[in-house]
């Protein structure tokens, strides 16, 4: 009976605090395209920059928008924009199939952000491959494309596949993903699975940018 007492006296101590926090401090403030305002960062420049894309909008390249940081946790872009075709021909990874490229693996080479970091390692050690496919890749307006890590490749698989939007290949599609020195990550556009794939094979790429 006393034990009893004590646990009902602990609920309403608990409720009374919980009564008394303000409700805004666990309100998630919404998001509306056009009213938020990304501030620059020292360590990436950038101008602020009112947002002005959705996901799924078509983007200063041609293709389609497939992230948006509202909350500027990246602080070398705003956006992450899919190309709006495959490059053309299937690639190997790299030409140099059993050289490591450490740059490019571990949890650090499949984040959202690293895509172009990753691309210039590779660049660095591959001769031809889906790097350069995506390096080489053009638009009418914008040159600055390349390989998406793991991790933006998800999110193109998530975002617009899924969606219905970006003519995908029922297919898998290489990431900048190194997963070991003769293997590296892929995204299956087909079943969503992701897995290591021998790097001298040929699959499609999917160039992406940031901005």
């Amino acid at each position: 009976m006393f034990n009893n007492l004590l646990h009902y006296l602990k609920l309403i101590l608990i409720t009374g605090i919980l009564a008394g926090m303000s409700y805004s401090a666990y309100a998630i403030p919404l998001i509306t395209p056009g009213t938020v305002i990304i501030p620059g960062n020292s360590s990436c420049p950038k101008k602020p920059l009112t947002i002005n894309y959705k996901v799924g909008d078509i983007g200063p390249g041609g293709g389609w928008i497939f992230f948006v940081d509202y909350y500027d946790q990246y602080p070398c872009l705003t956006y992450l924009e899919a190309a709006p075709t495959d490059t053309g021909a299937f690639e190997q990874w790299c030409d140099n199939a059993f050289i490591l490229i450490p740059a490019t693996g571990g949890w650090a080479g499949k984040g959202v952000g690293r895509g172009q970091a990753n691309t210039t390692a590779m660049l660095g050690v591959c001769t031809s491959g889906a790097a350069n496919a995506a390096d080489l890749y053009l638009t009418a307006t914008k040159s600055d494309w390349f390989l998406p890590s793991l991790g933006e490749l998800m999110l193109m698989y998530t975002n617009l596949l899924q969606a219905g939007v970006g003519g995908f290949a029922n297919n898998y599609y290489w990431s900048s993903t190194e997963n070991g020195s003769t293997l590296a990550w892929l995204q299956d556009f087909n079943s969503g699975i992701q897995a290591g794939y021998y790097k001298g094979n040929t699959i499609p790429v999917r160039p992406i940018r940031a901005f």
